[in-house]
């Protein structure tokens, strides 16, 4: 029998029996987890869901063992006499120590640990304990509603939640409603207002950025450190968000005319020492100056010039360097009706298209 079918028989019994403590399996250890009193020095007035390290191996002997502990607990908790004292040193890591182990576990690339799990990690007390309520309520009180800074904590705590075994339900409506996919449509400039546009920047750094998010769809930190060795062909280096990729320019005779071979930085003052969200913040800050658009919006005009060539959403997909579902949820939301209608319109033009029988 299988270790899990074991342990998932044993709180089975424990449940029958109206014991309240249920046993888990964290890292080849077991551990007693209920709704416990507060401990000592703890900042919490009421009882709250805990785990206790029992000191007992994963396997069928320290289940068995484990499962006359869980009955004891129960029993001086269900009695009020529930004491910390003879599980001081056993009660379940603290916040620091439970990121350290995960972050041995994690498998990834450094700037994404840094930027989607160090930085929402930083605003937990690394000393506490590691509970749902306490990653829950960092999340609400130190993030915005609705804002990329909250969906990206809830993401890590709910996955080191998941590592340490906690349930993590809550955390799909704590999240909120950030999302490319969620954001509401906007009227994207035309290609002839991109064109205008680059045309009136006179810092030729800021003029040639925004011809290479305009022309290759790129995000906005990846065209710092693109390589145009094989020009017209960009390659997106493997140490950005989705890693490394080719992307070919839509238009092409963008690529030339614009002369976006003659690569021209913008005027920042150190951007090797800079991370990629430092370089999308600096980015966005210049559009904002520039007044035109967003950075984005150039990468959202790429996605909607891709169908309007006729491609289909997987090679959009590979060009931009994210999945054909998130193609086609997110970026077709983008997409006017008049984009449809005017594809529609042109199939029903094909000489070689099917004619209706009869």
């Amino acid at each position: 029998m299988e270790f899990e079918e074991r342990l998932n028989r044993a709180n089975g019994r424990l449940k029958a029996a109206k014991i309240p403590v249920r046993l888990q399996a964290l890292n080849q250890k077991l551990y007693a987890r209920g709704t416990f009193p507060p401990a000592p020095g703890s900042t919490k007035e009421a009882p709250y869901q805990q785990r206790i390290a029992l000191g007992l191996p994963a396997n069928p002997r320290g289940l068995s063992l484990a499962e006359e502990q869980a009955k004891a607990i129960g029993v001086v908790l269900e009695a009020g006499k529930f004491d910390w004292e003879p599980y001081r040193g056993s009660r379940a890591e603290t916040v620091g120590d439970w990121i350290e182990r995960f972050r041995r576990r994690w498998r990834g690339a450094p700037i994404t640990w840094q930027t989607d799990y160090q930085q929402p990690f930083n605003k937990l007390p690394q000393d506490a304990p590691l509970t749902l309520a306490l990653l829950e309520q960092t999340a609400e009180k130190k993030t915005e509603e609705n804002s990329r800074s909250r969906l990206r904590s809830c993401n890590a705590y709910r996955q080191l939640a998941e590592f340490a075994g906690l349930p993590v339900d809550g955390f799909a409506t704590l999240k909120g409603s950030y999302g490319a996919s969620a954001v509401d449509p906007r009227s994207l400039p035309t290609d002839e207002q991109i064109a205008g546009w680059r045309g009136t920047i006179a810092e030729p750094g800021w003029r040639w950025l925004f011809g290479m998010l305009a022309t290759y769809g790129l995000r906005p930190h990846e065209a710092y450190t693109a390589d145009l060795a094989d020009f017209p062909t960009v390659r997106v280096h493997a140490d950005t968000k989705t890693g490394a990729r080719f992307v070919w320019p839509l238009y092409p005779e963008w690529a030339s005319t614009w002369d976006l071979s003659a690569v021209t930085m913008p005027p920042l003052a150190d951007i090797a020492g800079y991370s990629n969200a430092q370089l999308g913040t600096k980015t966005a800050r210049a559009f904002n100056r520039l007044g035109f658009c967003q950075a984005y919006d150039l990468r959202h005009c790429f996605a909607r010039r891709c169908l309007e060539f006729g491609y289909s959403p997987e090679f959009g997909a590979k060009l931009m360097g994210h999945s054909p579902e998130t193609h086609c949820k997110v970026y077709r939301r983008w997409i006017d009706e008049g984009t449809y209608w005017a594809i529609y319109q042109a199939g029903l033009q094909r000489g070689d298209r099917p004619q209706a029988p009869g």
